[in-house]
């Protein structure tokens, strides 16, 4: 039976059960909303978070990202916790029942944000919220050959949030729009006048082989969902929605998309039946002319998943047993997948310590906006493949040492397919001093390189609350990789490690830290006879506080890369050093 065939029968499958069980599903959590009325904090939904340039969160919360983009931020990694992980942190800040903000702040590198946030209707039946946000920062910085350039960017995001609550039921709708403008400003060893071999045979001079300074990128999302509001594992529980994305950039590569998808989790007696499913799908067109350094060809793939489950839970055990089956149509080759499910718990100690087990595995979906999110420096031609983690081994313990000590360690072993890492996209030229030969030269675009293999990942976390107003976390990763064509996991680091705290040192005085460090990473380089080119470790120190001066006045401050590291999350982009903002919040 053909793949295509294969793919099919997948979606006959996804739309009998939505037919049968009045849901489509996916891997979700179940949408827990009850009809609890307070005081909402407006904030944009992480999916409508189209982040290009710096992530920079300039509250009290500490929330430690590493970034592409060019304003020094905490360092953040790669590390997530263990499917089954201790209790998160939960920032003890002050809080006044205020509807709405507005909060504005300036910094070094002449950098600007100001937000909105803004409760429009708030009762029984209806919340509406609205949230506006803009970061600017002119500054340049310091090339690896002593130049400085300009580096300036722009961000803007808009988002409204509505829920209506029926009596069993909550009805959802989230619209984000984003606006981010940057520059390609880093390193590249191009010369203007050279001509290089293309992969059609004829030769193009350097100069046209280096992108426009400017680009920019605009995402419009919008998600509708409806779930009940059931919270007893007893009875059942179901989550279903649907989402429309638009998303283009300045050089004229646009993209559409649409997804479907719910989950439905069914108790009868002893075991609990989950049925989980999606379709995704987008369809990305580029200009009739696109420049002599871009090869770009139209494309449209769909991802269709479906997830069944049976869950058995006693006293002190539980297993998961299901399936996950997907279909890949794409115009670059369809793909059917076929991998388990399968996670255990049991617990050691009552209430002190459980150990987990657990395979499965992933299809990751590579459409051209969430490429652009990874790396906004990609060549504005990529087409990245989605990658396979065929199967994927789990297992570790995590418990509580005490009422205020929690914990988590575990490890991950897994098997992929069409992974991509990211390297600098390189032309050749020939030479004829002093004697004839091929040289190589990299741009500051990136392309990828594909690769099988397998990574193992060992990782803790530990948190620690001695009292209300007082918080701490440890964690960290290691990753081991092994690959079969490729030198080195480019830009993966071996190493994260990260420490955060939140304290309430006076009664109006709040503040974090955090200190993270990523390990040393590889680059591939083309100018060097190894071809490794090998980007430091950064250790990263963050600061930041809010003091009140009323309730409804209050006074912020962040710093970031407190040391002033010089580091990079891309082969050719250093990151602003030292960056400090402050401002203030008005609640109203």
């Amino acid at each position: 039976m053909s793949k295509m065939r294969y793919c099919y029968i997948i979606s006959i499958i996804f739309l009998v059960a939505v037919g049968n069980l009045n849901t489509v599903g996916a891997q979700e959590k179940i949408n827990q909303d009850v009809k609890v009325v307070k005081a909402y904090t407006p904030i944009v939904s992480d999916a409508f978070k189209v982040s290009y340039m710096p992530e920079v969160d300039d509250s009290t919360t500490f929330n430690p990202n590493f970034n592409y983009r060019i304003l020094s931020t905490a360092v953040s990694t790669n590390y997530q916790p263990a499917p089954i992980a201790a209790a998160k942190i939960n920032t003890a800040r002050k809080e006044y029942l205020h509807k709405s903000y507005i909060k504005g702040g300036v910094g070094n590198y002449s950098s600007v944000l100001a937000e909105l946030g803004y409760n429009i209707l708030e009762n029984e039946k209806f919340l509406l919220g609205l949230n506006i946000y803009h970061l600017s920062s002119l500054g340049n910085v310091t090339l690896e050959d002593d130049k400085t350039v300009d580096a300036t960017f722009h961000d803007t995001w808009v988002a409204a949030d509505f829920k209506h609550f029926f009596d069993d039921k909550t009805l959802s709708v989230d619209i984000g729009f984003n606006h981010n403008k940057y520059q390609y400003y880093g390193y590249q060893t191009l010369s203007d006048g050279t001509l290089y071999d293309m992969p059609d045979g004829s030769l193009l001079a350097g100069s046209f082989l280096v992108p426009d300074i400017d680009q920019r990128l605009s995402g419009l999302e919008a998600k509708i969902s409806l779930s009940n509001n059931e919270t007893n594992e007893r009875k059942t529980q179901y989550n279903t929605w649907a989402g429309f994305n638009t998303f283009g950039n300045l050089t004229g590569v646009g993209q559409a998309g649409f997804e479907l998808g719910g989950h439905l989790y069914r108790p009868i007696n002893d075991l609990t039946f989950e049925l989980g499913g999606a379709i995704e799908s987008y369809s990305t067109s580029v200009p009739d002319t696109i420049g002599t350094m871009y090869t770009f060809a139209d494309r449209s793939h769909t991802l269709l998943k479906v997830n069944p489950s049976v869950r058995f839970k006693s006293d002190n055990a539980s297993l998961k047993v299901g399936l996950i089956m997907a279909g890949v149509l794409d115009t670059e080759g369809d793909e059917f997948y076929l991998t388990p499910d399968i996670m255990g718990e049991l617990t050691v100690v009552e209430g002190i310590a459980s150990i987990y087990v657990g395979v499965n595995g992933k299809v990751n979906m590579n459409d051209y906006q969430s490429i652009m999110t990874e790396n906004a420096f990609a060549s504005a031609d990529i087409n990245v493949k989605s990658s396979v983690y065929g199967l994927n081994f789990m297992a570790g313990i995590k418990g509580n040492f005490s009422a205020s000590t929690s914990f988590t360690a575990g490890m991950e072993y897994g098997f992929f397919n069409n992974e991509h890492f990211w390297v600098n996209k390189a032309y050749s030229t020939m030479v004829t001093s002093p004697e004839l030969m091929t040289i190589q030269h990299y741009s500051n675009q990136f392309d990828v390189v594909y690769d099988d293999g397998s990574v193992l990942k060992v990782m803790g976390e530990l948190l620690y609350k001695p009292k209300k107003t007082m918080e701490f976390a440890l964690n960290g990763a290691y990753y081991g990789w092994s690959l079969d064509t490729q030198t080195e996991a480019w830009h993966m680091p071996e190493v994260e490690i990260g420490v955060s705290g939140s304290f309430n040192v006076l009664e109006n005085l709040y503040a974090n830290a955090g200190i993270k460090y990523l390990g040393e990473r590889s680059a591939y380089d083309v100018t060097d006879a190894s071809f490794v080119k090998k980007l430091d470790g950064v250790v990263d120190v963050n600061i930041g506080a809010e003091y009140f001066f009323s309730k409804q006045w209050s006074f912020w401050v962040s710093m970031n890369n407190v040391a002033a590291s010089k580091y990079y999350k891309w082969n050719g982009y250093p990151t602003q050093r030292f960056n400090a903002k402050a401002g203030i919040i008005f609640s109203f």
